[in-house]
């Protein structure tokens, strides 16, 4: 232990950073006050120590930049709760200087080799974070959001937690340790490395994850059907994680369906296509675009009956909409499509009372 830098910054930012990054112009927008007459004043009290990669030839940090972890914890705290609801900004812009103050977080945090009891506070509301980030951007475009970048820290804080809870003596009496190892099952289904992971940790089936457990075994199985019924039955934010995964659940189904059903003659309705897909709502005219997408074109079939003979007449239903699915028109070259937001996880997230408050559970 001697031999990590231990901080002793009160501050969200040591001094020596604000001095350097106002004379600079270098103040971001959520640092600035806004309460101030004139636009772009920089507040003190609101500027926090932002990620610099470390490089050969670097000077070691002082102690005085180096923040208590008191002061990580309320930097956190921060974040979640003042920076992000202000809705002066899109969330991609408000996600993009969070996630930058958490990386340069949990830089410090390593840089002080911090003992398991002090580490697990700061990560377990980084790790509902990107979790709850991952899923409301997933429909944003590259140049919002990255989810390749965000998908690998938060890889790492779920893999970082997990060995803290395996390290700490008194571990299985954490309230949040079924929480975070729901949500690394979440983040990682159909992942068989996750599945053996959670199967040598219980010797078994354990309750509290169960469900969970049972879903990773639905995906490596095949079963996606029931394993999209699994997941909805998670709690919000992991159902909210878990879903990015649908579309290659749904494209996998739909390439077994270019077999199964393969027919000159036969049609699939989309209808039920939608119900075991589980596209909910308006998302019907998704599953029409995913399946042209695919190279399987929908078509429409004409209603039975004779038209009518007069207006009196009560009128026929309208035509239906099918897909004939082909093995050989099946592309299963395309990529997967990019995940969409479902309504019914929006409710419930937007149901909680306070987002800050879900995130910050352990704080």
């Amino acid at each position: 232990m001697e031999q990590f830098t231990k901080g002793t910054c009160e501050e969200m930012c040591p001094k020596s950073e604000i001095d350097l990054r106002i004379r600079e112009r270098m103040v971001h927008f959520f640092e600035m006050d806004p309460d101030a007459g004139l636009p772009g004043v920089p507040d003190r009290y609101r500027m926090i120590t932002e990620f610099t990669r470390s490089a050969a030839g670097m000077r070691q940090p002082k102690p005085s930049e180096i923040r208590t972890p008191k002061t990580l914890r309320s930097t956190v705290h921060y974040l979640l709760t003042f920076v992000l609801p202000d809705d002066r900004r899109p969330y991609h812009q408000r996600y993009e200087f969070i996630f930058d103050r958490l990386r340069a977080v949990r830089q410090e945090m390593v840089i002080q080799n911090l003992p398991v009891d002090e580490v697990l506070p700061i990560l377990e509301p980084i790790v509902r974070f990107l979790c709850y980030s991952a899923y409301r951007l997933c429909e944003s475009p590259i140049s919002e959001y990255d989810p390749k970048i965000c998908g690998q820290h938060l890889q790492e804080c779920l893999k970082k937690v997990i060995r803290c809870y395996e390290e700490e003596s008194c571990s299985s009496t954490r309230s949040n340790r079924v929480e975070m190892e729901r949500l690394y099952l979440s983040f990682n289904i159909g992942n068989q490395e996750a599945t053996q992971w959670a199967i040598d940790r219980y010797c078994g089936i354990d309750p509290a994850l169960a469900l969970h457990l049972a879903a990773q075994l639905d995906c490596l199985r095949g079963n996606y059907y029931s394993a999209m019924q699994r997941i909805a039955r998670f709690a919000p934010l992991e159902a909210a994680i878990a879903s990015l995964q649908l579309p290659y659940f749904r494209r996998k189904l739909l390439q077994q369906f270019s077999i199964a059903y393969q027919s000159r003659l036969l049609t699939v309705p989309l209808e039920w296509l939608q119900s075991l897909l589980c596209y909910e709502g308006c998302e019907h005219t998704h599953l029409e675009d995913d399946c042209r997408y695919y190279n399987l074109e929908p078509i429409v079939i004409a209603a039975k009956g004779n038209p009518p003979d007069s207006w009196e007449d009560e009128p026929q239903e309208p035509p239906s909409r099918a897909v004939k699915f082909e093995k050989q028109k099946f592309d299963a070259q395309r990529s997967v499509i990019q995940p969409r937001r479902l309504p019914s996880i929006d409710q419930q997230l937007d149901g909680c009372e306070n987002l800050s408050a879900l995130l910050l559970n352990s704080v």
